[in-house]
């Protein structure tokens, strides 16, 4: 049986939608994807990210906890740091994984992302 994983969620505070965008799109580079209409009545931003997604939504309590997070696979984690850097992410160092290199990166409300550079073997 193949299993993967379909989507993450995480939530932003009502009406940081902008914000929610500026982060996901133009410092990620993740695309927007439609939403179902079944879920109009919710507010809430899609984003392909691979073959998953993020999926987010509206909420005002963001209930974080330090470890809570989802991960993201990129191909050059340089790369993306550099340009995440430009729209003023904050970072955090992740423990060492050997054959990995990782960090963990925080969107605008502080939802937590790791970023991990991992060969095509692993």
């Amino acid at each position: 049986m193949h299993i993967s994983l379909h989507h993450a969620q995480v939530f932003y505070p009502p009406g940081e939608e902008a914000k929610a965008r500026a982060f996901y799109e133009n410092a990620l580079g993740l695309a927007e994807i439609e939403r179902p209409e079944s879920l109009s009545d919710r507010h809430g931003i899609w984003y392909a990210a691979g073959d998953g997604q993020v999926h987010l939504s509206a909420q005002s309590d963001l209930a974080l906890h330090k470890r809570r997070h989802f991960a993201l696979r990129v191909a050059d984690l340089d790369a993306m740091r550099q340009k995440l850097t430009l729209h003023g992410a904050r970072f955090e160092e992740a423990d060492p994984i050997p054959g990995w290199r990782r960090c963990y990166v925080f969107d605008p409300f502080g939802n937590k992302i790791e970023l991990d550079e991992i060969p095509a073997r692993i």
